[in-house]
């Protein structure tokens, strides 16, 4: 069953769409930081919950102003789409099919290896997209979520001990399965999640 009514899905992809386009390329705002303040954001549950009063009401320019704090005065004309463009309509697309948080996909995805997608996917089928996006989350699902966030932001186990105060071979065991994180301390859990900028519940 899909997230929601498809009368608003072609507005939702252009509102992703236009979100990227507009933070990278006019607000010169990082795609993964951009993709990381809107998972944080109530435009996420907006967005992926069909709420028409958002969808049909915000452009996804206006949205990259409010998450950025950033704004222009007049939008320059994007003359090609750019991959960042294909990928919010592809993205906003596969969570409305599945009917999945943003949430989620963030949690099983890495936005800057989405956008290497581009090359072939763009010329092909949106359900070819689909089912590549449902290989690479399932061979995620067995991967420890805490190292993946660490190494996404390119942190070594030590560094990532200093910032938060948890013990190096405590990090360790956690990466390494000898201890649960789902037993953490809840300091350590906030502590971790503040550092790598994700709800607690990313980690667990």
């Amino acid at each position: 069953m899909s997230a929601y009514n498809d009368v608003y899905l072609e507005d939702a992809q252009f509102l992703l769409a236009e979100l990227f386009e507009t933070s990278v390329y006019v607000l010169d705002v990082p795609l993964a930081d951009i993709w990381r303040r809107f998972i944080l954001s109530q435009f996420s549950c907006d967005l992926g919950g069909g709420n028409g009063q958002v969808i049909g009401g915000l452009s996804g320019s206006e949205i990259a102003f409010a998450l950025t704090g950033k704004r222009v005065d007049k939008l320059p004309f994007i003359y090609d789409r750019t991959p960042e463009f294909w990928l919010g309509y592809s993205l906003a697309y596969y969570q409305w099919l599945n009917n999945v948080s943003f949430g989620y996909l963030a949690r099983k995805l890495d936005i800057n290896k989405l956008l290497t997608l581009y090359n072939p996917y763009h010329e092909m089928d949106i359900t070819s997209f689909c089912e590549k996006i449902d290989s690479l989350i399932k061979a995620n699902n067995n991967v420890n979520h805490l190292k993946q966030l660490r190494m996404r932001f390119g942190y070594t186990q030590n560094e990532l001990a200093i910032l938060t105060g948890i013990p190096l071979r405590t990090i360790q065991q956690y990466e390494q399965g000898q201890k649960s994180l789902n037993k953490a301390q809840t300091d350590y859990i906030l502590a971790l999640a503040k550092a790598l900028y994700c709800h607690p519940e990313d980690i667990l």
